[in-house]
């Protein structure tokens, strides 16, 4: 995660640290999927902040046509959470009142300019929304109104910028790539545990990889025999960007902590060869 806009700098911080955070991003991620039907890319990752935990969710889909020039400001708003519980997190029972804030908010903001929600970050009793925005007259007494009609006893946070290149966006809500690669891994793992895989039992961890060329994959190959992986198959892809694949895998049992050093280490390589990394699996033990 980036710092260079941003008055705080996140660290990645694995899903299943804890099990009541993580209940609360899927939680507050429905509120988003449900205002933003539009975008299918919304993805939630942990972070810590000077010690303390955070939220994030975001919508990674904006990021291939980041910065988008028709919404050049950014609206920054949320309240100040009146509970929070021993990790620093919103009580349970405050999330209904914060997915409802958020729903009139942007029903309000909509009412006044074209918008996009990028995302939201929950920290240290605030909730703030992130908003791209086409014009910013009229959103503030927008805003305004959203808490004086409807939310009076919550304390609110009001912040609105110029930002044509999506900074706020780029630098600080978008994950960075250590812990884009905790997101993946950690839906793959939440997979298998709901179906009732308890990660203990050895098994193949199967890997797919796919390059441009031919030279770009053996060199690839040569690495993972190097590592002590197992080759399968090379299959062809037609009519692909990335045509030649290379399938390996490794024998082991699913643990978060090593499945986040073997990806980030084959990510790093397949870097080196101008190749497509294309993912894990396991067999459901």
């Amino acid at each position: 995660m980036g710092c260079k806009h941003s008055d705080v700098c996140l660290q990645p911080m694995s899903h299943f640290t804890n099990k009541y955070i993580f209940t609360c991003l899927v939680v507050l991620l429905s509120s988003v999927f449900r205002l933003s039907a539009q975008t299918e890319n919304w993805d939630s990752y942990l972070a810590t902040v000077s010690g303390k935990p955070a939220s994030v969710l975001v919508d990674l889909g904006l990021y291939a046509t980041a910065p988008d020039k028709r919404y050049p400001f950014v609206v920054i708003t949320g309240p100040q959470t009146q509970t929070l519980n021993e990790k620093g997190m919103p009580n349970k029972m405050e999330i209904k009142d914060l997915e409802q804030i958020l729903d009139v908010t942007t029903n309000f903001i909509t009412g006044v300019t074209a918008r996009v929600l990028a995302g939201t970050f929950t920290y240290n009793n605030e909730r703030l929304n992130y908003y791209y925005v086409k014009d910013t007259t009229g959103v503030r007494n927008a805003i305004l109104r959203v808490y004086n009609r409807n939310f009076k006893d919550y304390k609110f946070v009001i912040n609105i910028k110029h930002d044509p290149q999506w900074l706020n966006y780029l630098t600080f809500l978008y994950p960075s790539e250590e812990a884009l690669n905790l997101m993946e891994n950690n839906k793959v793992i939440m997979q298998l545990l709901q179906n009732g895989d308890s990660l203990t039992k050895m098994r193949d961890i199967k890997f797919a990889t796919c390059f441009k060329t031919d030279t770009a994959r053996a060199a690839f190959a040569n690495y993972l025999s190097q590592k002590g992986y197992t080759l399968q198959k090379s299959p062809i892809l037609k009519k692909s960007d990335y045509p030649i694949c290379q399938l390996f895998s490794h024998f082991g049992s699913v643990k978060a902590d090593s499945i986040t050093i073997m990806t980030a280490e084959i990510k790093q390589e397949v870097k080196k060869h101008n190749g497509l990394y294309n993912g894990w699996d396991a067999t459901l033990k």
